[in-house]
């Protein structure tokens, strides 16, 4: 738990000194700069596990209803919603707000 801690700490500062620099970067676009590098490590994970095998000989979208969209899109606007937050408020008061 400790080393949870510290890593999410230290993304956090490296976060938010990337959003609130001099350059005035959009948190949309970071926020997709990170999908970027969650899907590559997804695509990695998907090749090599056995849940990826049973992905790619069902399908993914297999056994999907519409409820299942519910909380694809709560954390969809939800990793938007932190992403200003962090540039608006800063990291330690993001903890408090969420």
């Amino acid at each position: 738990i400790m080393l949870a801690s510290f890593l999410s700490g230290l993304a956090g500062a490296i976060t938010q000194k990337s959003l609130q620099s001099g350059s005035g970067r959009n948190a949309l676009l970071f926020t997709m700069e990170l999908c970027v590098a969650s899907i590559l490590i997804l695509l990695v994970s998907f090749a090599t596990s056995e849940g990826g095998k049973k992905i790619r000989e069902r399908g993914f979208f297999d056994q999907w209803t519409l409820l299942t969209l519910v909380p694809v899109l709560t954390n969809s606007a939800g990793g938007i919603l932190v992403g200003l937050v962090i540039k608006y408020a800063g990291t330690i008061r993001k903890g408090f707000a969420l």
